[in-house]
């Protein structure tokens, strides 16, 4: 194979990559490539760059998998009482920026995430148990108050 087959190859299999594993548009990869100073041309590269870039991408989140599969065991369990508690990842990661400076879950040391998992239980408890009151206020008749 010809070094103009293994660079056309490489740029196929760049593209495959762009739309199949990422989803990204032509406009944006091309932004990415200048960011990241291989200017916005596969043409334009040679080779070694073309290689550099397919492993960059292939790194880039090489799992390819949802978020949630980023947690270990502790954090999957965090994870799900975050979804009961009804908040987002991005809500997540800013209470850990506000309160640990921290911005993901694995950077936590083991006294932070018991704290964390201890506010949603306490959260979702709180939730539940408000829950009940108003059912209950509601059953034996008596419309539950509106504080405002």
């Amino acid at each position: 194979m010809t070094q103009n087959e293994r660079e056309r190859k490489l740029r196929q299999e760049i593209h495959a990559l762009r739309i199949k594993k990422y989803n990204w548009p032509l406009a944006g990869f091309k932004y990415m490539m200048t960011v990241l100073g291989f200017g916005d041309s596969l043409r334009a590269l040679p080779e070694a760059r073309l290689l550099e870039l397919k492993t960059l991408m292939l790194n880039y989140r090489k799992h390819g998998r949802p978020n949630v599969y980023t947690y270990d065991k502790q954090g999957l369990y965090m994870f799900s009482l975050m979804k009961q508690a009804g908040w987002t990842d991005t809500e997540l990661r800013a209470f850990m920026i506000k309160h640990y400076m921290k911005s993901h879950w694995n950077l936590l040391s083991p006294s932070e995430r018991k704290a964390v998992i201890a506010m949603f239980q306490n959260y979702i408890n709180k939730t539940n148990h408000n829950k009940h009151k108003n059912i209950k206020e509601v059953s034996h008749g008596n419309e539950p108050s509106q504080d405002t």
